[in-house]
């Protein structure tokens, strides 16, 4: 679901016409076009679309723009983290990762009110969370063999990902020395200090995950690798089965590849399972996914089923923080029956059931 309109579009796009006449060297009167957002967006950060014409050495130009903002009344996440965003952008640009070409970006808060990044939008379709591409849409409505090649190239973009050397990218400011030593660790250890930031600190599933997280804690072995944060199918954009620009880098990081596979795996599961939706025939399953991320990589996959706990918990954690902020909104009257929290939850506690976490007891799937 998309960030509510949070301000004047009248306003919004004149002020975004000055911003990129003031940036486009040799250009003449910047007209921004109608300003929108995207039906299919999530609700961690405001994305506006429109189109930006001008005329240069006497020829007219189009770019069609995706501007995203800062999140301001709207914090999905603890800490937005928005310049090092830019900077991770910045740093893939040329590499085999395919993002939508970064045209310029606003530090400060005197345009838009906060600060912004102006990409260049890439056409294409996006698998729809809501409703679930599971149920209804484009990716629902291809033969199999189709929609095995449209998830195939979401690992192949995984696995594009973390064939990137963070060394050589110069990736180091996304470490969070300050939560401890070690990757893991200092995920951990985040989230435990920001439970009742999320609103889970009352969650008996989420409060068990967490303890048998740190119980479970495997080693982490090997050089650490960037980190998508939010990869899925959802966050790709295809030009009809093929890939062509991955998005939304807010939860980026550094760490074992095995959190990417893993949250890829049980995103996927939320909105089949989870939700009680038959999963797509021709989707590759759990097994032949991490075999061809293997194949990909060259990378031996280890503690999956841990991460995939990890992957159950975080989700958990982000669902609480969305209803709680529906809520405050206004969007949704307190109490309302909203399923998205309620269902995450019981995936979550069904993950632990898997591995043996609850022996005995069901974690309660409420709020």
């Amino acid at each position: 679901m998309p960030v509510p309109v949070q301000r004047d579009s009248e306003e919004t796009r004149l002020a975004l016409a000055g911003w990129f006449e003031a940036r486009t060297p040799g250009a003449g009167e910047v007209r921004i076009g109608p300003v929108g957002v995207p039906g299919a967006a999530g609700f961690s950060g405001e994305i506006l679309l429109c189109d930006a014409e001008w005329t240069e050495d006497g020829a007219t130009r189009r770019e069609p723009l995706a501007v995203r903002v800062a999140p301001t009344g709207h914090r999905v996440l603890p800490d937005d983290r928005w310049t090092e965003q830019v900077r991770l952008l910045e740093a893939l640009d040329g590499t085999d990762v395919p993002v939508a070409p970064l045209l310029g970006h606003e530090p400060g808060a005197s345009v838009l009110g906060a600060p912004f990044l102006v990409m260049r939008r890439i056409e294409g379709q996006v698998p729809a969370d809501l409703p679930s591409y599971h149920r209804e849409g484009w990716l629902a409505e291809l033969p199999p063999h189709d929609r095995r090649a449209v998830w195939l190239g979401g690992v192949e973009m995984l696995a594009a990902v973390h064939r990137l050397d963070p060394v050589a990218l110069g990736l180091g400011f996304l470490d969070r020395p300050q939560y401890g030593t070690g990757h893991l660790t200092q995920q951990l250890a985040e989230y435990t200090e920001l439970l009742p930031f999320y609103g889970a600190d009352g969650n008996e599933a989420a409060t068990a995950a967490l303890a048998w997280l740190h119980a479970h804690r495997p080693a982490e072995s090997g050089r650490p690798r960037l980190l998508w944060g939010d990869a899925r199918l959802g966050n790709i954009v295809y030009d009809g089965v093929t890939p062509a620009a991955v998005l939304d880098w807010e939860m980026a990081g550094l760490g074992r590849p095995e959190s990417d596979l893993a949250w890829f795996l049980h995103l996927d599961r939320h909105l089949s399972e989870g939700i009680g939706a038959a999963r797509l025939a021709g989707l590759p399953d759990r097994a032949e996914t991490v075999r061809h991320y293997e194949r990909l990589t060259g990378h031996t996959v280890r503690d999956l089923e841990y991460y995939e706990v990890f992957a159950a918990f975080r989700f958990c954690l982000l669902t609480a923080r969305v209803t709680r902020l529906l809520e405050e909104s206004g969007i949704m009257p307190p109490g309302t029956d909203f399923p998205l929290h309620r269902n995450a939850t019981r995936l979550l506690a069904r993950v632990l059931e898997e591995t043996g976490a609850l022996q005995g007891g069901t974690a309660a799937a409420g709020r």
